[in-house]
């Protein structure tokens, strides 16, 4: 929060020197130290945390992390859930890109929903 990671990632800052090399004029190029590049110079990371929480509505509905089964699941979100485990969860270190889905969480439905609308209503 305080390092700012979701504005900017972080990254080695370059210093850059104009001058001559060998005596031609470097138009439009740079040079660089074979070995900073093989440290890491140049590149980026971004970093970026999620936090859920398995929440209770009401006496009977609990939600659950996991890994939802397309067959029985109403409502999925369009993505991809190949990257989640058994628990609802990527694990620590998986690469991930903005289709793929990282938490997994599902809520049963409440016997008067699973029956359909008219189930909703009662005449009196």
């Amino acid at each position: 929060e305080h390092l700012h990671f979701r504005q900017l990632p972080a990254g080695i800052n370059a210093i850059v020197a104009i001058a001559c090399y060998s005596g031609y004029n470097q138009e439009d190029s740079v040079i660089m130290n074979q070995s900073s590049i093989d440290r890491g110079f140049f590149r980026s990371l971004f970093f970026r945390s999620y936090r859920d929480e398995e929440k209770k509505m009401g006496t009977l509905i609990k939600e659950d992390f996991g890994r939802p089964d397309r067959s029985n699941t109403m409502g999925m979100r369009h993505g991809s859930y190949d990257k989640l485990d058994d628990d609802g969860l990527a694990p620590p270190g998986t690469r991930v890109s903005g289709e793929d889905v990282i938490i997994g969480k599902t809520t049963p439905l409440a016997p008067e929903e699973a029956q359909g609308p008219a189930a909703r209503y009662s005449r009196k």
